[in-house]
């Protein structure tokens, strides 16, 4: 299928923004183990640039977010799919989103991970949309301001598009379009722990 869409954040604009984070983190991070977990698919290219930026040593480690609509109504089972087996004791973390919208799946992701004890837990998003937040929720590192619609680019998919464009862009939507509507859901989270190496 085709889509509309309009450039909100060009290739060089996303490079400078990822080298800004990369420096907060190497200033906040000076010692220490440090983990990038990026949630896909949309932060794949987000870790991989941010990783390369960061000038001290990092792990980088990979979760998957399944979302499973239960068919009795509003509700949306969410799992967390951990892709690489991995430790976490007594390490920083740095978790990689491409959009924070509720922070509820952060705040349970946050919770999930703080059983494996880790030193600290901190996120990074492209878009950050704290006027949607159904929490209490902070993103510790945003590359940009909220956006409304759905974004697609550098990672980012709409209906399975778009995703290898090296800027972001915003999807011009039909108004019968619900493709971004899941806020209507109520999120059931399935408890699924780290493997351990």
């Amino acid at each position: 299928m085709s889509f509309q869409y309009e450039e909100r954040y060009s290739a060089s604009e996303i490079a400078r923004r990822v080298q800004d984070v990369a420096r907060r983190i190497d200033h906040d991070y000076p010692e220490g183990d440090l983990v990038l977990i990026a949630v896909l698919k949309g932060a794949a290219f987000f870790i991989g640039d941010l990783a390369r930026a960061i000038k001290r040593p990092v792990r980088i480690e990979y979760i998957d977010v399944i979302r499973t609509a239960t068919g009795t109504g509003d509700d949306e089972i969410v799992s967390f799919h951990y892709l690489t087996k991995f430790s976490v004791a007594g390490s920083h973390i740095v978790v990689l989103k491409d959009v924070v919208r509720s922070g509820i799946i952060e705040t349970y992701l946050t919770d999930q991970l703080r059983e494996e004890k880790p030193l600290s837990i901190r996120f990074a998003c492209l878009v950050d949309r704290p006027q949607e937040r159904k929490s209490s929720f902070l993103t510790n590192y945003v590359l940009f301001p909220s956006e409304q619609g759905h974004l697609v680019g550098y990672g980012m998919e709409y209906h399975a598009r778009g995703g290898h464009f090296p800027f972001i862009a915003q999807v011009k939507m039909e108004e019968d379009d619900v493709f971004d509507s899941t806020s209507k859901f109520r999120i059931r989270v399935e408890p699924v722990r780290p493997q351990k190496t």
